[in-house]
C-alpha cells in the first residue's frame, strides 16, 4: 500500500499540552463537541520556590531553576479520556522492527504515540538545535515519500499542524530517545463517545474545589530528605508569584525565554478553554439565562485579561533585557504588572468560588438537563 491514515484533524481551539490536544483530535471525528473538552480539565495553579538555606547544593538548584524559567507561574491541567479511549502499551524488543510495529497497530485502527527527539526533525524550532525528546502522535504513512503523518507543534510552539517525518530522520529521532515502547490508542469499541454524557455536575464541581484548594509539596529534595524545591498549588501562588515577579522573571537568560515565552500564557490558554463552560451549565439548565450571561462576561474578562497579561509580561522582559538598565519606566511596568496580578487572584476567586455556588444551588433545587 503506497499510503494509508487514520482520520483525524488537528485541534486548536485551545492549548492544553500535545498529547491531549492529540486525543481530542481523535476524538472530534466522532463527536464534535469534544471541541468543549478542555473545560472540564482538572486545573491547579502552580509555582515552584527555592529553599533559601545558604548551602552550596541550594544555590546551584536556584541558579539551574532560574534559567530553566521553572520558577514562573504555571497552570497544571489534567484530562481522562480513560473511559472512551482505549490505551495500550506495546513493549519492544531489541530484535523487533519498529516500523513493522507502528504499521500494524495503524492498520489494527490504532493511534501511536513513540518518543521522539525532535533535534533530529529536518524542521522545525528544535531541529539541529535543541534536544527535546516528547511523545510525537503518528495517524498515518506515505511509502512514495518515504514518511509518517504526524500532528505536531514543533513549527510554531502550541500549534497543532500537519507534519511528514522521514523514515530516515524518525531512525534517528527514535534511537536519541532511547525509547522501547509505544503508546497507542482508539476509541473504544461498543462505546458511546459521546462528549455530553461525560459532563456531569458532579465532576465540573470537583474540578472548581481543586483549582480553589490551597497545597504545598515538595519537588526536588536533597539526599536527607529536606526539600530544595517546593510547589505551592491553588489561587495563592498567582499573589506569590506577583510579590516576587521581578526577580523570577529576570533570572532566565535569553535564549531560555524564548523557549518559555510560550509557557508564560498558560494561565491565558486555561481560561481561554474554559469560556463555554458556562454554556455548557446553562444547556443543561443548571442555570439560569441571567446566571449564564453573568458567568459568561466573568469568563471572558479572565480570558482577555490574562492574554493582555501573558503579552505584558512577554513585552517586559524584552525590554528590559535589550536596555541592560532598570529604568523608572521600567518599575512602572512592573507594578503595573503585580497590580494586574493581584486583580486576577480576586477575580479568579471570586468566578471560581460564584460558579460552585450556583451548581451547589442548582443540586439543591432538583434542576436537570441535558442536549
Amino acid at each position: 500500500m503506497e499510503a494509508f491514515s487514520l482520520p483525524v484533524e488537528p485541534f486548536n481551539g485551545t492549548w492544553v499540552n500535545c498529547v491531549n490536544n492529540n486525543l481530542i483530535s481523535i476524538l472530534m471525528n466522532h463527536d464534535k463537541n469534544f471541541a468543549y473538552a478542555p473545560c472540564l480539565a482538572q486545573a491547579q495553579y502552580q509555582l515552584h520556590s527555592v529553599a533559601d538555606d545558604g548551602s552550596q547544593e541550594a544555590a546551584e538548584h536556584s541558579s539551574q531553576a532560574h534559567e530553566e524559567g521553572s520558577l514562573l507561574l504555571d497552570v497544571v491541567r489534567a484530562l481522562d479520556f480513560s473511559s472512551v479511549l482505549d490505551f495500550q502499551t506495546h513493549s519492544l524488543e531489541p530484535a523487533d522492527s519498529v516500523h513493522l510495529a507502528i504499521k500494524q497497530f495503524l492498520h489494527n485502527g490504532y493511534y501511536v504515540f513513540v518518543d521522539l527527539d525532535r533535534f533530529h526533525y529536518p524542521s522545525g524550532v528544535d531541529a539541529e538545535k535543541h534536544r527535546q525528546i516528547h511523545p510525537a502522535f503518528l495517524y498515518g504513512y506515505d511509502e512514495q515519500t518515504k514518511s509518517y503523518l504526524l500532528i505536531e507543534d514543533c513549527m510554531q510552539p502550541s500549534k497543532m499542524e500537519p507534519y511528514a517525518l522521514p523514515y530516515d530522520c524518525f531512525d534517528r529521532a527514535f534511537a536519541a530517545a532511547q525509547t522501547s515502547s509505544l503508546i497507542v490508542t482508539r476509541v473504544k469499541e461498543q462505546e458511546e463517545v459521546a462528549f455530553f454524557s461525560r459532563c456531569t455536575k458532579e465532576l465540573i464541581s470537583a474540578n472548581l474545589q481543586t483549582l480553589l484548594r490551597e497545597e504545598c509539596k515538595p519537588y526536588k529534595t536533597d539526599h536527607a530528605g529536606n526539600p530544595l524545591i517546593s510547589t505551592t498549588y491553588g489561587l495563592s501562588a498567582i499573589k506569590q508569584f506577583a510579590d516576587s515577579l521581578e526577580a523570577r522573571l529576570f533570572g532566565i537568560s535569553l535564549s531560555q525565554f524564548q523557549r518559555k515565552a510560550v509557557a508564560l500564557k498558560n494561565p491565558y490558554f486555561f481560561r481561554k478553554s474554559t469560556v463555554h463552560l458556562p454554556l455548557i451549565l446553562h444547556k443543561q439548565n443548571w442555570v439560569s439565562e441571567q446566571e449564564f450571561q453573568q458567568l459568561s462576561s466573568e469568563y471572558q474578562t479572565l480570558c482577555q485579561e490574562w492574554e493582555l497579561f501573558g503579552n505584558s509580561l512577554i513585552k517586559c522582559y524584552y525590554k528590559s533585557c535589550y536596555s541592560k538598565a532598570s529604568t523608572p519606566a521600567h518599575q512602572r511596568e512592573i507594578e503595573s504588572l503585580r497590580e494586574l496580578l493581584g486583580g486576577m487572584y480576586e477575580k479568579e476567586k471570586r468566578v471560581a468560588s460564584l460558579t460552585l455556588e450556583l451548581l451547589t444551588c442548582s443540586t439543591a433545587s432538583g434542576q436537570t438537563g441535558n442536549f
